[in-house]
């Protein structure tokens, strides 16, 4: 049996070597983009601007996305950037240059995400005109931790 100093000191060895134990962080990983070879560079009308596979399960992390808008960009002409994940056509992430001047490299975020279905094998950007924005250079990152096989 067991006394009570006994047990003491073993669960303070206990907090002791948990204490000691390392916890390391996972980097995310980021999956490469391609482009689709159609699509003028810098895109000037809506369409899908390119594709990155999902070799694996996923939790996405966040969405980013640097963009330089020619000429005209503003709260009435601009761009929305949608990421998708297929074959379930989900809208994972959405972000906008409304906000951003013309002439100007800016980087945006959506971490606000919906999870892909599991079944999903690829990503795909969306980018849609509203109005007449102009020409858009896009350069896109999705954040990720890979879950499963």
């Amino acid at each position: 049996m067991i006394n009570q100093n006994d047990m003491l000191k073993m669960l303070m060895e206990n907090d002791k070597r948990l204490a000691q134990t390392e916890v390391k962080e996972v980097p995310p990983l980021y999956l490469p983009w391609t482009q689709r070879v159609l699509n003028p560079f810098p895109l000037a009308a809506s369409g899908v601007w390119g594709e990155s596979i999902i070799p694996w399960s996923v939790n996405v992390l966040a969405f980013y996305v640097s963009v330089y808008v020619d000429t005209t960009n503003n709260g009435t002409n601009f761009w929305t950037l949608a990421l998708f994940s297929a074959p379930s056509n989900t809208a994972i992430a959405s972000v906008t240059t409304a906000a951003i001047a013309a002439n100007t490299f800016r980087r945006l975020v959506d971490l606000t995400i919906t999870q892909p279905a599991a079944s999903d094998t690829e990503f795909y950007l969306l980018v849609t005109a509203t109005l007449a924005p102009g020409a858009i250079v896009v350069n896109p990152a999705v954040a990720l931790l890979r879950t499963g096989n």
